[in-house]
C-alpha cells in the first residue's frame, strides 16, 4: 500500500490528521500510516467522557484525554503502544493480522474489532465512513503498561469496573512477548511497516494540508466541547 508519515505523538494532532485523510486525501487506492500517541484516553465518537474514563486519575497523572471520528470504546495510549490506520474504498483489517503472522505472531481477527493472540486482546479497531471511503484505526499493544490502562479505564461505569479490572487484565497481552526478535517497539514498527508498504511509494500531504490538520486540532479536536460533550451527529466537512 502506498503510505503517509505522522510523526507526531499528539493525541489531538492525531485525530485531526485521522478525520483530514478520512475526508481530504487526494487518493483513491488505500493508504497506510503508523504512529504513536503520548499518554492518552481516545473515546468513541459518542461516548461520555464521565462513564468511560477515570477523569481524576487522567488529572492526576498528565494522561491526555480524546475524542475521536469512530465508534467504540475507550482506549489507552502510550508510547508503547503502535497505531495504524487505513484509508481507501474498501480497506481490510486482515492485512493487520497478515503482516502480523508474517512476523511470527499468530494473530487471529475476532467477530468484536479485536485482534487477539492465543486467546488474548492485543489490539481494538474502529471504522468510520466519509461518502465513498473508509477509515479504519487501531491500537498493537507492543509493550503498553497495563497497570496505567486498568486504571485510567476504571470508573463505577465502565466495563472494566462491571467485570474487575483482574479479570480484563487477563485478557490482554503484549505483543513483545511474541517478537522475541525485535528489539524494541521502533524496530517493530519499521518492520511491520515494510511488509504493509511492500515497496509502494509515499504519499506526502504538504505544508497546505498540515496547516489544515493544525488548525482543526485547534478548533475541534482540542476544544473541550469536543473531548466532553456528546454527540450523534455525522462526521462534518473537513474545510
Amino acid at each position: 500500500m502506498k503510505f503517509l508519515r505522522n510523526p507526531s505523538t499528539d493525541p489531538h494532532f492525531n485525530m485531526s490528521f485521522d478525520e483530514y485523510c478520512l475526508q481530504r486525501l487526494p487518493s483513491d487506492d488505500d493508504v497506510f500510516y503508523l504512529w504513536q500517541n503520548r499518554p492518552s484516553v481516545i473515546i468513541g465518537h459518542n461516548q461520555d467522557a464521565a462513564r468511560e474514563v477515570n477523569l481524576e486519575y487522567l488529572e492526576r497523572n498528565g494522561i491526555v484525554l480524546a475524542r475521536r471520528v469512530t465508534g467504540g470504546g475507550a482506549v489507552y495510549h502510550d508510547l508503547q503502544n503502535l497505531n495504524y490506520s487505513i484509508v481507501g474504498r474498501k480497506p481490510r483489517i486482515e492485512v493487520i493480522v497478515e503482516a502480523l503472522r508474517s512476523l511470527g505472531v499468530p494473530a487471529e481477527l475476532t467477530g468484536r474489532n479485536d485482534i487477539f493472540v492465543e486467546g488474548r486482546k492485543v489490539s481494538g479497531f474502529a471504522r468510520s465512513v466519509y461518502h465513498q471511503r473508509e477509515l479504519i484505526h487501531g491500537t498493537l499493544m507492543y509493550d503498553v503498561d497495563i497497570d496505567t490502562l486498568t486504571r485510567a479505564l476504571d470508573t463505577p461505569e465502565s466495563k472494566l469496573n462491571r467485570k474487575g479490572v483482574a479479570s480484563v487484565r487477563s485478557r490482554v497481552t503484549n505483543l513483545k512477548d511474541y517478537l522475541p526478535g525485535i528489539e524494541d517497539i521502533y524496530q517493530f514498527r519499521d518492520r511491520l511497516h515494510a511488509l504493509l508498504a511492500c515497496g509502494d511509494p509515499e504519499i506526502n500531504l504538504g505544508p497546505e494540508a498540515m496547516d489544515a490538520i493544525e488548525k482543526r486540532r485547534i478548533e475541534k479536536f482540542a476544544a473541550p466541547e469536543w473531548i466532553y460533550g456528546i454527540s450523534g451527529t455525522p462526521v462534518p466537512e473537513f474545510l
